[in-house]
């Protein structure tokens, strides 16, 4: 599978994510989220599921997985900056910490 097709299925939204957005009244934020973490990290595959909490599994989360071997240190940087300050524009703190980037 070339990578294009890759982050194309990756992108989709599964459905326990998006009953997950709906529970915590987060589905109104959940595009401009995933439109943040493209923006911020445009040349990786970005994955999006639901994430639990290594330590306590009750804690559920919608992670963002970017995709970001082979990247410059510069760019890693410039791609959480982005990150973190619209995040912070996009949704309320109390939604904000239901949205997880992680780097793979």
């Amino acid at each position: 599978m070339n990578d294009s097709l890759a982050a194309a299925t990756c992108l989709a939204i599964p459905p326990d994510v998006q009953e997950f957005a709906v529970k915590k009244e987060v589905s109104p934020y959940l595009n401009a989220v995933l439109d943040l973490a493209q923006r911020a990290f445009p040349s990786s595959a970005l994955c999006v599921s639901l994430g639990h909490d290594a330590e306590d599994a009750r804690h559920q989360y919608i992670a963002l997985d970017v995709e970001v071997g082979g990247q410059a240190t510069e760019e890693l940087l410039a791609g959480q900056r982005t990150w973190s300050a619209g995040i912070s524009r996009l949704c309320p703190s109390r939604h904000a910490v239901c949205f997880v980037l992680g780097w793979r």
